[in-house]
């Protein structure tokens, strides 16, 4: 009988130390968010000493201190940062682009930042741009993974070529393998001024979509994570914090 009881007695202290176990992990991981940023200059890149910068880190790392929520940062090429936040292997990354096929995998946070993109051309280019319409039979780069809005994405009007990185593709429309790059204006002038490239180059004025930026999350895991953000993004746009970091 004593045996009994003593194996009992140590099987219920097992238990209860593996469910320790569980429960402490379960509340260390829930500290802290593990974010991707991107190579998007001026809004986040990877700086020279390795640090995260741009005005929208600064943005996402604000909003996070004042919501109360402790943030790490992790630099990745768009594409891993999309593919590891759809698992589950990261908490999200930004900036992210809102469609429906992605509801699926991703819960968002309201709005930060409004992208415009529009097309940069070959100064001497006789393209204009009104409508989709404008563009048949061209060849437009485009950036792997991303999204320019369901009627850019799908049109049969053009094809769409993409690149791994902004430089590649600046690249590939001077040298004449595409006929226009479609990229948010501040990312494209940064860019392109930096490589010295904008000497060779034109923007044309009428965005073909404006598209706004979240923060992305994998689906299901950090609702509550969301809503405690979505107030400071919502008191950030208030009272004008946003607009003046965005500000050129």
């Amino acid at each position: 009988m004593g045996k009994f009881w003593a194996c009992r007695m140590v099987k219920k202290i097992l238990l209860i130390l593996i469910l320790t176990c569980i429960l402490g992990t379960h509340k260390a991981r829930a500290e802290y968010i593990v974010l991707a940023y991107v190579d998007f200059p001026p809004y986040e890149y990877r700086g020279n000493d390795g640090t995260p910068q741009g005005t929208l880190v600064t943005i996402v790392e604000t909003v996070f201190e004042r919501a109360g929520i402790e943030l790490i940062l992790k630099f990745l090429p768009f594409q891993r940062a999309f593919l590891g936040t759809k698992r589950g292997e990261i908490d999200g990354l930004f900036n992210f682009y809102r469609t429906e096929s992605r509801l699926a995998f991703f819960d968002y946070t309201e709005p930060i930042i409004q992208n415009p993109l529009n097309l940069f051309v070959r100064t001497n280019a006789a393209i204009q741009f009104t409508t989709l319409e404008d563009l048949e039979g061209l060849t437009i780069g485009v950036m792997r993974g991303y999204t320019y809005g369901k009627a850019f994405d799908e049109s049969p009007l053009f094809t769409r070529e993409a690149g791994d990185t902004h430089q590649s593709n600046f690249t590939k429309l001077i040298h004449k393998r595409i006929d226009a790059y479609l990229c948010d204006r501040r990312a494209g002038i940064h860019i392109a001024t930096e490589n010295q490239m904008m000497a060779e180059l034109k923007i044309l004025p009428r965005p073909v979509i404006v598209m706004d930026g979240h923060i992305g999350f994998t689906k299901g895991r950090h609702r509550a994570v969301i809503r405690k953000i979505n107030v400071v993004i919502a008191q950030m746009h208030q009272n004008g914090e946003i607009d003046q970091l965005i500000a050129p």
